[in-house]
């Protein structure tokens, strides 16, 4: 009997050490694994609710500077990991691989540290909280669960009363008329209200680079050519290029900067930004003409190639570690580079695809559309499921989290800029497909939004994490653009009605995070502005020519529709045009006379544009 228990109990440890193997620590030196932490999951949450221990929840990032002190320091002070594995149940979750978890509960940033109640109720939280800081009010707190539960009690529900008045006055004031140009001007102006006139960005503290603002800002400038936005955008990317944000060693672009200045960054570079720096670059190549912007563009392409890219699948990678001492080194060659989190994105990856669209577009180097095409397919044969759409990650060939919004409306964006490089209608059938599962599976018609994920929460928190509805509200912008751009190539009158009343639906809450009003302000534009149609009717060979003529001509509303003689006849004689190799250009209901010189039509778009609201 007594070697039987010897046996169970080094299969125990063997089994908590293989859990303990599936979180990641920091690299340096620490003790954080002796915390017994357990994965986010309804057994952890069970066990919490049976023990009637309170939960400290670990939101960690691989890349992520703070969370590494947070393992050296924090979890790694002996006294702070023996109360925590006797008085509470201790979770850890990777806030990249499950973005709906980091959403509900991070407190502002990474770390996110929450002591909360077994049934998922926030009592206290932080970003990264020292050990003596975090000790107190482990005490403090476990004290009052411990002889004062009804404190806890009472709390939650004034707090769940006052929201309830909160959310019965805001529907009260719905009814809003459909949003239009008025929006568009008042998210030009939330952006230039707090532009930093001197070192571009938005505010004067710390500088995050904010993608899709110059995406909608560029958007814009085409169609206004209001100089205070052309100064915005190339204010910020010129700054962002020389003030040390921008890696000129290896390429690629930190995560951010503690300055004003983009100067004195932390050092890690995820994929998803680059994915934008790129695109932001590359399309501002186009419209200004920058060469240095072309050149930006190379570089962040090659740097990517390097470091987060399998050639052999096609699959990027999800981030590089920061290191301080790698980064600022002035020879670099002696010293071990970062690590690289081969963790596979969906919604990084499809960002990615997107971005070397655009720098095939700006450059034409037929290389970075391979890679798009590659990681495409990597995606759609890999992490595709038709019922649900995308797995979230992949992690050494196990793929994990099906059903998040984002991660759909990312991958199918990304395939119809594919499309619209490439012609090859494989990628248009996906992103209808994708469109069809959204209107299907993540559309509420009842709230007017689409549904973050498809699996319901474990834990609804009475106050979720401040991302929450940020996240939420940006998913949804995404989702309608991308809804949008489909309605266009194919119209809809029912998927109509769902983008136009979730667009007045969402008109109240676009003020509520700067950044965001912008991926707003990107699908109101697609509903306000006529989309620029570029139909070809042709064979495979002569849609290559014609598509790579027009290339680098920057459309941010465009829509290729592409018509093969053979295979859709029946839709050529409807439309009204001839069963022979042409081009045929459209806004709305004015079209250009039918192109059939190759050679032409880049002049002929671009004068179209001119009369039709672009450059």
């Amino acid at each position: 009997m007594k070697n039987i228990l010897v046996v169970i109990f080094v299969l125990m440890l063997l089994c908590r050490g293989a859990a303990a193997a599936d979180f990641r620590f920091s690299p340096k030196p620490n003790k954080a694994h002796l915390i017994h932490w357990r994965a986010w999951g309804p057994e952890a949450l069970d066990e919490a609710k049976k023990q009637d221990r309170l939960v400290l929840l670990s939101l960690s990032a691989v890349w992520c500077h703070w969370c590494h002190v947070m393992d050296e320091t924090t979890y790694s002070n002996e006294e702070i990991i023996a109360f925590i594995n006797d008085h509470f149940l201790p979770i850890r979750v990777d806030s990249d691989m499950r973005p709906d978890i980091d959403a509900l509960y991070n407190q502002g940033g990474w770390p996110s540290t929450v002591i909360m109640t077994p049934q998922g109720e926030v009592l206290t939280g932080g970003t990264y909280i020292p050990p003596d800081d975090l000790l107190g009010r482990m005490k403090q707190i476990t004290d009052i669960f411990q002889h004062d539960r009804g404190t806890i009690t009472g709390w939650l529900e004034e707090t769940r009363v006052a929201l309830a008045k909160r959310d019965l006055s805001e529907g009260e004031s719905a009814g809003a008329p459909a949003p239009g140009e008025k929006d568009l001007g008042a998210i030009v102006k939330s952006l230039a209200d707090v532009f930093d006139e001197q070192h571009g960005g938005f505010g004067t503290g710390q500088k995050f680079p904010s993608p899709e603002s110059l995406d909608f800002l560029l958007a814009r400038y085409s169609q206004k050519q209001d100089p205070l936005v052309k100064r915005i955008v190339t204010t910020t990317l010129d700054h962002m290029a020389k003030g040390g944000l921008f890696d000129e060693v290896e390429g690629g672009f930190f995560r951010y900067a503690t300055k004003p200045d983009w100067s004195e960054p932390h050092y890690e570079k995820m994929l998803d930004l680059n994915a934008g720096m790129i695109r932001n670059y590359a399309e501002a190549s186009l419209v200004f003409g920058s060469k240095e912007y072309e050149k930006i563009v190379r570089t962040c392409v090659h740097y990517v190639r390097q470091n987060l890219y399998d050639a052999s699948t096609g699959a990027f990678f999800g981030s590089q570690d920061a290191d301080e001492a790698y980064y600022t080194s002035e020879n670099r060659k002696g010293l071990t580079a970062p690590a690289v989190d081969r963790t596979v994105y969906a919604d990084s990856s499809a960002l990615m695809i997107s971005a070397l669209v655009s720098a095939y577009g700006a450059v034409g180097e037929q290389q970075y559309l391979d890679m798009a095409r590659k990681a495409a397919d990597y995606l759609l044969a890999d992490l595709f499921v038709r019922e649900t759409g995308f797995y979230h990650f992949s992690r050494s060939g196990t793929r994990s989290l099906e059903g998040l919004l984002s991660d759909n409306v990312l991958v199918g964006s990304a395939l119809l800029d594919l499309y619209n490089a490439t012609g090859e209608k494989r990628y248009l059938i996906a992103a209808k497909e994708i469109n069809a599962l959204l209107k299907s599976r993540f559309y509420d018609a009842a709230a007017k939004r689409f549904r973050p994920s498809l699996a319901a929460p474990l834990a609804t928190p009475i106050v979720p994490g401040i991302l929450s509805s940020v996240n939420h509200n940006l998913a949804n912008y995404r989702a309608l653009r991308f809804m949008g751009r489909v309605l266009a190539v194919e119209e809809s009158q029912d998927q109509k009605k769902i983008r136009d009343e979730a667009l007045a639906a969402f008109r109240g809450t676009y003020q509520e995070y700067t950044p965001n009003a912008a991926a707003y302000g990107s699908a109101l534009l697609g509903a306000v502005e006529n989309p620029i149609e570029i139909t070809i009717i042709g064979k495979r060979k002569a849609v290559r020519s014609y598509l790579a003529a027009i290339r680098d001509v920057y459309v941010p509303n465009k829509v290729v529709r592409v018509l093969s003689v053979a295979d859709d006849g029946a839709l050529i004689k409807k439309l009204g045009y001839p069963k022979r190799e042409t081009v045929y250009l459209c806004a709305g209901k004015r079209c250009s006379k039918p192109i059939t010189d190759q050679r032409k039509l880049k002049e002929e778009l671009r004068k179209f544009l001119e009369r039709n609201g672009g450059t």
